[in-house]
């Protein structure tokens, strides 16, 4: 006969859930606390009217306005841009292609190859630096002195290749993990209605992978951005990136302006993991949204720049060609934005008040970059 055990009595049992549910808390808060009570100080001391790192003594933006006026941050956080802008692009074709591939096609060593692509997400970053290191002068410099006659050395190209290395696998995941879930009977339904392969892909395939394909790309851009260690192996002697120039201050001693610096790095960063996420987890609605901020941003910057290209001696074909290829923008948003109002009708209150939040975002964020970009 099986054991008989006596009913727990309804308040001991209501005790014990809660003495768990305090516990639980209390675990929680600690974790949460250990992990990003420094962040918290950082920021508040960030807004600090003096030097003092250790007593606040009113609050100021002063260590904001110092940032921009620091030729030197904006020339690391141009380089910064400019490394992830390019590795972005580069990783997220062929993280997505490569996805693709994967996906739908059965080829010898497949499963060998599969297992490659994860080797720079789990490998140490600092082994990842060195081997990158070793292959730039140990293989790919003597290559091309040899044949080319090339004298190659590390500098912004060297560091946008290597990040297009490790954020290749990154987009890969992403995207892969997207095709896990895709329904091919939309793509045999578009066959059986006379669609070509390219017409396939293009309005039902690509539109059904882009949350996946853009969160991939924001996931990308968001590790270029804040890579030191790979960063700091593959960088030549004059090129700094945000990191690397935080890294040379921090040296001198912690200041208010770094502390501002590093904030504003944090919130930069938290807003593309945001987009990342929004796009992944969420539909449609959210990707129109990101596409439409991003001609906003385009379009403005070409907008209030344009008269400046009429001032005296600020004219030039070059630069007439670039602001209308800005303003053109604004055509994929006329465009894009009859969609977006009509899925935005069929979404909630909180979706749209997202959807809207990722727009804005998306729209600053394309601004300000080309306002670094072509200061």
């Amino acid at each position: 006969m099986s054991a008989q055990f006596p009913p727990v009595p309804r308040q001991q049992l209501r005790i014990a859930t809660r003495i768990g549910n305090w516990l639980l808390g209390t675990n929680a808060a600690l974790v949460f606390g250990f992990l990003y009570l420094p962040v918290l100080i950082l920021i508040i001391f960030s807004f600090n009217n003096t030097r003092s790192i250790a007593v606040f003594t009113g609050f100021s933006i002063e260590w904001y306005g110092a940032l921009a006026n620091n030729e030197e941050l904006l020339d690391a956080a141009r380089n910064s841009l400019l490394v992830g802008l390019i590795t972005t692009i580069v990783s997220t074709i062929i993280g997505t292609t490569t996805a693709l591939a994967m996906e739908r096609y059965r080829f010898k060593l497949r499963t060998v190859f599969d297992a490659n692509l994860y080797l720079p997400i789990v490998i140490p970053e600092i082994v990842l630096g060195i081997s990158l290191l070793l292959f730039f002068n140990q293989a790919l410099f003597p290559f091309l002195q040899n044949v080319f006659g090339i004298r190659g050395s590390t500098g912004l190209h060297t560091i946008t290749i290597s990040h297009i290395a490790f954020d290749i696998p990154f987009v890969y995941v992403i995207v892969r993990a997207r095709l896990a879930d895709f329904d091919r009977t939309l793509e045999e339904a578009a066959a059986d209605l006379g669609a070509d392969e390219w017409q396939t892909f293009q309005r039902v395939t690509l539109p059904l992978l882009m949350p996946g394909i853009i969160g991939g790309a924001l996931m990308a851009f968001t590790l270029s951005l804040d890579d030191y260690l790979i960063t700091a192996f593959t960088k030549g002697i004059q090129e700094q990136t945000m990191p690397l120039y935080i890294y040379s201050l921090v040296r001198r001693g912690v200041t208010p302006e770094i502390n501002a610096l590093s904030t504003a790095l944090l919130v930069g960063s938290i807003g593309l993991v945001g987009l990342s996420l929004t796009a992944q987890n969420g539909g449609a609605v959210y990707t129109r949204a990101m596409s439409i901020g991003l001609g906003l941003g385009l379009g403005l910057y070409g907008l209030i720049h344009l008269p400046g290209l009429f001032a005296a001696g600020a004219f030039s074909i070059g630069g007439m060609f670039l602001l209308l290829a800005l303003l053109s923008a604004f055509l994929w948003v006329r465009r894009t934005y009859t969609p977006y109002r009509d899925e935005l009708a069929e979404t909630n209150a909180s979706g749209r008040m997202l959807a809207w939040i990722a727009l804005l975002v998306t729209c600053a964020a394309a601004y300000l970059s080309l306002f670094l970009l072509l200061l």
